[in-house]
């Protein structure tokens, strides 16, 4: 009878730990998985994804959510992802501006016709093992004739006065736009 009872007590702990990871996680499956759109504020109309699907930067194991625009072709919206454990956003090195612990960026984007937007990292949701950032372009301009856009990430340094960027990007990826 004892067994019986240590059995059904372990049950019942796996089974509370399962859906304590269950609600945990679910709203950053939904974004990793292209459930929820990467935006901080809920969207008036459903934007429009401009990419296939999510993709990883190199060998960093930061990936990518689809990239989607508004439907008036204004503004750029993705997400990036990672683990809790990755070096690269992990980084100690330099006094890097934080939000919630986490390093803060400013995303360059050079489209096929050579034009810059400037973006950034707006916000943060956790969850257990994984962290997600929003990041947004205001000024983008989405047009037909797009091919591929570049990204740059440069982490922003803490100097005080809303940081600055480093001279030189962390991650550098090519997205192909459909």
């Amino acid at each position: 009878m004892k067994k019986v009872r240590v059995a059904i007590y372990g049950l019942i702990a796996v089974l509370i730990a399962a859906v304590f990871f269950y609600v945990d996680n679910k709203e950053v499956n939904a974004l990793k998985n292209n459930q929820t759109y990467p935006m901080v504020e809920a969207p008036r109309q459903h934007p429009e994804p401009i990419t296939v699907s999510s993709q990883e930067i190199g060998d960093t194991k930061v990936h990518l959510t689809k990239l989607y625009s508004r439907n008036d072709a204004r503004g750029l919206y993705l997400g990036m992802w990672y683990g809790d454990r990755n070096a690269v956003m992990k980084n100690k090195e330099e006094d890097w501006l934080r939000e919630k612990g986490h390093i803060e960026f400013l995303v360059k984007a050079v489209d096929s016709n050579g034009t810059t937007y400037n973006g950034h990292t707006i916000g943060t949701k956790e969850g257990t093992f994984t962290t997600f950032r929003y990041i947004q372009f205001d000024n983008f301009r989405y047009g037909q004739e797009l091919e591929e856009l570049d990204l740059a990430f440069y982490p922003i340094k803490d100097d005080g006065n809303g940081g600055v960027p480093y001279e030189h990007p962390w991650m550098e990826i090519t997205v192909e736009v459909e």
